[in-house]
């Protein structure tokens, strides 16, 4: 005996209808949000390494002081 079909009654197993959201579900827009929260972090590390290894200015010899 078929389930979707029963005599002249045709039996919709999955209706169409407003689909609920999966909790695991993200939207476009949390998505490109959570994208620009992760590039704007890679930008703060970034700019954070490149303060501690920045080559630091060269000691001038006393001798060659201008005043």
């Amino acid at each position: 005996m078929c389930l979707c079909c029963r005599g002249d009654e045709a039996i919709q197993v999955n209706p169409e209808g407003p689909r609920q959201q999966h909790p695991s579900d993200v939207t476009a827009r949390q998505f490109r949000d959570k994208r620009i929260e992760n590039m704007q972090n890679l930008r703060k590390q970034k700019r954070k390494l490149s303060k501690w290894f920045t080559r630091p200015a060269p000691i001038p010899e006393p001798g060659l002081l201008w005043s």
